[in-house]
């Protein structure tokens, strides 16, 4: 179990660096901010001293992803993370991870975090754009430990709704010998004042790797399944109408 554990683990290695450098635009981003104030000029506001006051998991709960992967168990959270931790050092947010077991009684680990990126000012927000969607990109993409491809995003797509920007990248296992391999997604919506995030990485299906290994057709492959949840339906359904729910929910919350 513990060498499963780690290879579930490993399709996330690449997201985990990506959040720890978030840090890094807070030296290089956006110009000044007056003391964390409210507005800035050119129309910007500054929330970050309102999200950083708010219970993340409270405003974007896990437990619909959670009931989304057919799971009832968190292996660890939710919890709230502030700002300033190694986790998003630019971001308030919640994370935990889902335990979801398969067919064999095999345990996964499916991390999720829902984050909420302020900044100190419009080119700030523009610089953790940046860093959140092609950090991305090169992480789990240009160089995936599971040797995925651009080939195997399943979701690269720019998405309408009320922000400014969204777009959502997501990579998994579903063809050939590839098929059944962890992956990882991530979704940013963006006004001019801040970014909301989701960024899971997703389990391994024992079965469908299985049956890419014995020389097994594409149709056979895509029949079996080791999980209670399609992988692909998931993340699209993340970046359909999750991603909308927390937009929605952290608008909301700003406007009361």
């Amino acid at each position: 179990m513990f060498k499963q554990r780690m290879k579930v683990f490993s399709a996330g290695l690449a997201g985990t660096a990506l959040v720890l450098l978030s840090g890094c635009s807070a030296l290089t981003g956006g110009g000044d901010s007056d003391n964390g104030g409210d507005s800035s000029e050119g129309g910007f506001t500054d929330v970050t001293e309102q999200v950083s006051s708010w219970d993340m998991c409270e405003v974007l709960p896990l437990d619909p992803i959670r009931d989304k992967a057919a799971a009832t168990t968190y292996a660890e959270g939710p919890n709230h993370v502030p700002m300033g931790t190694a986790f998003n050092a630019e971001a308030v947010g919640c994370r935990g991870e889902i335990e979801i077991p398969d067919t064999d009684g095999t345990t996964h680990w499916m991390q999720v975090h829902l984050s909420v990126f302020p900044g100190n000012s419009a080119e700030h927000v523009d610089d953790m754009w940046s860093m959140r969607q092609d950090g991305w990109y090169r992480d789990n993409v240009e160089t995936n430990v599971e040797d995925l491809t651009a080939d195997d995003l399943v979701v690269d797509k720019d998405l309408d709704g009320a922000w400014d920007q969204a777009h959502a990248y997501a990579i998994l296992g579903t063809v050939g010998e590839r098929s059944g391999a962890a992956g990882s997604m991530i979704v940013d919506a963006r006004t001019e004042n801040y970014i909301v995030e989701a960024y899971l990485t997703i389990p391994t299906d024992a079965e469908k790797t299985a049956a890419a290994r014995y020389g097994l057709s594409q149709e056979e492959i895509d029949a079996r399944t080791a999980l209670a949840f399609d992988r692909t339906e998931l993340v699209n359904w993340v970046a359909d109408e999750y991603i909308t729910t927390m937009f929605e929910a952290v608008s909301s919350q700003i406007e009361s």
